[in-house]
């Protein structure tokens, strides 16, 4: 869905997305804590406050989830790189696309905008909306989880040139 016009850096969520995600697959759920379905951005942020994760806002593909087969979401990397979606059940998305984001920039934005999601609309707090300020004008220089950024672009390199896979499990 675009919201802006041609003067704003990214006309839409997907947009922002497009330019600045990775593409990760999934991972088993390892902790005890049970997940937390339509909570996402809540228990990723909670995940990611608790274990000191990276934050990840972005899509999750789930084929067998008819009509809503790619859909916002938020989930974390773990100490090791690896998809932890305290929110989904294992098995349920079969890949996610996000951006990893620098927990200060996080807490920014959410308290900025009064909600837990970042960039997108929240369920808990829809008059948020989308994060128009972000897409207008782009992401500052420390949005980014810097250290996880530079190992993925390492990652996608070697897994164009055949010498490895992307983060998480085969699909």
């Amino acid at each position: 869905m675009r919201i802006g016009d041609d003067t704003w850096t990214h006309r839409s969520f997907a947009d922002l997305v497009a330019e600045h995600g990775s593409f990760f697959r999934p991972a088993s759920w390892l902790e005890e804590a049970p997940h937390i379905p339509g909570q996402c951005f809540a228990a990723a942020s909670h995940w990611s406050d608790e274990k000191d994760w990276i934050y990840v806002e972005g899509f999750a593909f789930a084929p067998d989830s008819a009509p809503f087969t790619v859909f916002e979401h938020a989930w974390c990397l773990n100490d090791e790189g690896n998809v932890a979606d305290p929110a989904l059940p294992d098995g349920v998305v079969t890949g996610y696309f996000g951006i990893p984001l620098a927990s200060s920039f996080r807490r920014e934005q959410q308290r900025l905008r009064a909600t837990m999601a970042v960039f997108t609309s929240d369920p808990s707090n829809p008059l948020a909306g989308y994060n128009k300020q972000i897409l207008q004008v782009g992401l500052p220089g420390h949005a980014l989880a810097t250290d996880i950024v530079a190992v993925l672009e390492g990652e996608r390199d070697a897994s164009i040139e055949g010498e490895g896979p992307l983060k998480g499990p085969a699909l």
